[in-house]
């Protein structure tokens, strides 16, 4: 290759490096900067409407977050004695609630539900339960499903959960 076809391919080389670098900064720079394409109103002004009681407006949104807080407690390493005997769930339906609560447990490996409680009203616990499924002596790993209901008429609400260990003795 003579000395003039390698100023040629040096020149190209940096050329298309150039290329490369140009195409990569306009590429992440659009992928990642999504606000030129906000347009903000000018009209907007700061700050809370005029007339507005911001403690009411604070007791509104409170309030808002009660209804929707599911506030429950469980114990995260239940212990069986054996696979027919009771063990300590303590599920918990806190009186503060204003909910009722259902509780139900599924071994995560199979998704095979192994307890189902009924309603729990506000103040008011499960302490000790059987399992509603024969279980083997061994640990399992399970997730506690609870689902509230409005107190008044029994309306779904919504779901959360726990993750649990349970552990069969014998």
């Amino acid at each position: 290759m003579s000395k003039r076809s390698k100023k040629i391919w040096a020149v190209v080389g940096v050329f298309l490096l150039l290329l490369l670098i140009a195409a990569s900064y306009f590429y992440l720079s659009h992928k990642y900067m999504k606000d030129d394409d906000l347009e903000y109103d000018d009209n907007a002004m700061t700050g809370i409407l005029p007339g507005v009681d911001i403690d009411e407006r604070r007791k509104e949104l409170q309030e808002i977050v009660d209804r929707n807080m599911i506030a429950f407690s469980v114990n995260t390493s239940p212990v069986f004695l054996n696979g027919t005997s009771k063990g300590n769930l303590l599920i918990e339906n806190p009186g503060n609630n204003e909910k009722l609560l259902k509780a139900s447990i599924t071994i995560d490996k199979t998704e095979e539900e192994v307890y189902a409680s009924k309603y729990l009203k506000p103040g008011t616990y499960i302490e000790n339960a059987k399992l509603d499924k024969v279980l083997k002596k061994g640990r399992y790993n399970a997730t506690v499903h609870i689902s509230a209901y409005d107190e008044e008429t029994a309306e779904y609400i919504g779901q959360t959960g726990a993750q649990i260990v349970l552990t069969v003795q014998n």
